[in-house]
């Protein structure tokens, strides 16, 4: 299931005021009164990378373990001008060269297909499905099998490692590291099972609990008790523009030298495997998480313009609101199911948006963009759910792409969120809009 919303810091602080766009506003200036990271979101639903002062160059690490305590973040020029509502600060850091000389030479790049005449191709390109790895079989559940020991809170072992892990599989727990510390995060987690089992909410691990776990996750392997294994990919690598971007990117720290084309070719496999090697990362070909996010802080986002000469592909006309025609707004009709940026009623793009499952709400109104980051990490829901480029309107709410929606188009849903299946589409968009700016859903 497509996670997208979360709790935001503004949520544990009461109510200030019962307008949505003053409420957002003065969150804004109450961050920068008490120094907030970036006006960064909470443990559930937080941008993928921290705020840096200007011109750092260090490297991202991985996030903490579930329960380990975090480090205090001392507040710098990068973090009050995000909180100012300035683009994400990785923006700002300066580039840093990997050194990559004690690798071997690069190997002369694949030639790109006949379409892929370089980055700056127009709109609509088709994009092929990638060579990939082998697809690997579906791992088994767990047979049944005694628990030694109630598990609880305090306890720190390899049997609450494993259990971390078990939790994770059974989209409880939304962290890709274990540390075997059965701390208040974990505690939930269980808390968080249980009751979506239907057992009893005690936050201890008894037989019962154990049995359904085991039926709901898999044996973990020593990769992921020693955290060391491959997580998936951060973006589906069939998205061509955020592989354009990564492929940027890689150029920027020296592991690639080939075209811009967006396709995940030989070379661009070659550069993600070395710059994995330089970090100290586990062999692979993969951009996960953890390699995304260090990879983020020592690089500049391509803009759009650096990308393409065309705006993205339109997705036929939508029928506007009378609140749509007056100044800059996104309008987002649930029941078209289209969204559309409009300036002064001149509908300058259209795209295809998905809505809530069921048992959620999209929110219907007129808003204000309060805040934006392209690497939004979702975790309330037991997963970590990215949410690129997302433009949060209402609370915890963002327009953003959904790899869900790309991929499986109206069989899925959101928590809340409006999203777009269209990467190329949810970066342009993102940067037509400006914190203040109007979301209108009807």
């Amino acid at each position: 299931m497509p996670g997208c919303t979360g709790q935001l810091a503004y949520q544990i602080i009461p109510a200030m005021t019962t307008q949505r766009f003053y409420r957002g506003w003065a969150l804004r200036a109450l961050a920068l009164i008490a120094g907030f990271s970036a006006f960064s979101l909470s443990d559930q639903h937080a941008p993928l990378v921290t705020p840096a002062v200007a011109g750092s160059t260090e490297v991202l690490p991985d996030p903490a373990p579930p329960d380990a305590q975090p480090a205090p973040v001392a507040p710098g020029p990068g973090m009050v001008a995000a909180a100012a509502g300035d683009d994400t600060p990785e923006e700002r850091v300066d580039v840093a060269r990997v050194d990559l000389s004690a690798l071997p030479p690069f190997r002369t790049p694949v030639p790109a297909s006949a379409s892929a005449t370089g980055s700056r191709d127009g709109a609509g390109r088709a994009y092929a499905s990638p060579p990939g790895p082998a697809v690997e079989a579906a791992r088994a559940f767990s047979r049944p099998q005694p628990l030694p020991q109630p598990l609880y809170q305090g306890l720190q072992s390899e049997q609450v490692r494993a259990l971390q892990i078990r939790l994770r599989h059974a989209k409880a727990l939304a962290a890709y590291d274990a540390d075997g510390i059965f701390g208040p995060v974990t505690h939930a987690a269980v808390l968080r099972f249980q009751r979506r089992n239907e057992l009893p909410a005690t936050g201890i691990v008894h037989q019962e609990t154990w049995d359904a776990l085991l039926a709901q996750s898999h044996d973990p392997t020593p990769a992921e008790m020693s955290n060391t294994d491959v997580g998936p990919w951060f973006v589906n690598p069939r998205q061509q523009v955020w592989m354009m971007e990564l492929q940027d990117r890689l150029r920027q720290v020296g592991a690639y030298a080939g075209a811009m084309h967006g396709e995940l070719d030989a070379a661009t496999r070659l550069a993600i495997a070395r710059y994995r090697q330089q970090l100290g990362l586990p062999d692979s070909e993969v951009m996960d998480e953890r390699t995304w996010a260090r990879l983020l802080r020592v690089t500049h986002n391509p803009s759009y313009a650096d990308l393409f000469d065309a705006l993205p592909e339109h997705a036929g006309a939508q029928e506007l609101d009378p609140r749509c025609l007056s100044g800059k707004v996104v309008c987002i009709s649930k029941e078209q199911q289209k969204l559309s940026f409009v300036v002064d009623g001149d509908i300058r793009f259209t795209r295809q948006a998905r809505f809530s499952l069921p048992q959620y709400d999209s929110p219907e109104g007129d808003f204000r963009v309060w805040y934006k980051n392209r690497d939004t990490i979702s975790r309330k829901f037991g997963e970590r759910i990215p949410m690129p480029y997302a433009i949060f309107y209402e609370g915890d709410v963002a327009v953003h792409f959904s790899d869900d929606f790309a991929e499986n188009g109206y069989d899925g849903g959101s928590h809340g969120c409006s999203q777009l299946d269209d990467y190329r589409a949810a970066k342009w968009l993102y940067e037509q809009v400006a914190v203040g700016d109007r979301v209108v859903v009807y």
